[in-house]
């Protein structure tokens, strides 16, 4: 089993972003962050747009400044999914993120704000 993440403190108001929170596969670091729906979001992968694009095989290219692509699956037009991949939006105070359905609003503006690629990043 995965190591537990020590997410860190996040504030939401000040746009703070907890030292841990970054890709586990090629360390972006002040990016969207997104992580696999339907697991233990405390012991969770974390995994920038670039990353989360290659692994999910799902083509990134149309991704706007909110994070939203549009969908690989018909009929549902712009989500900010990634595949299997939802976004990773830490709880304050805790160790873990927020529960896809369970975002509250300042959270999710948090996300939104957050650049999708690092600085120099190329969009694949």
């Amino acid at each position: 089993m995965k190591k537990k993440r020590k997410v860190g403190s996040v504030n939401y108001y000040h746009g703070t972003v907890p030292p841990d929170y970054k890709c586990d596969d090629c360390g972006a670091t002040g990016v969207k962050l997104w992580r696999k729906s339907h697991t233990f979001a405390d012991y969770t992968q974390l995994l920038c747009a670039k990353c989360t694009g290659k692994l999910q095989k799902e083509d990134i290219s149309t991704l706007d400044e909110d994070g939203m692509i549009i969908s690989s699956i018909k009929g549902i037009g712009k989500t900010d999914n990634i595949g299997w991949y939802v976004p990773a939006i830490p709880v304050p105070g805790d160790d873990t993120y927020w529960g896809y359905t369970s975002v509250p609003p300042d959270g999710a503006t948090w996300w939104r704000k957050l650049p999708n690629l690092p600085t120099g990043a190329i969009k694949t």
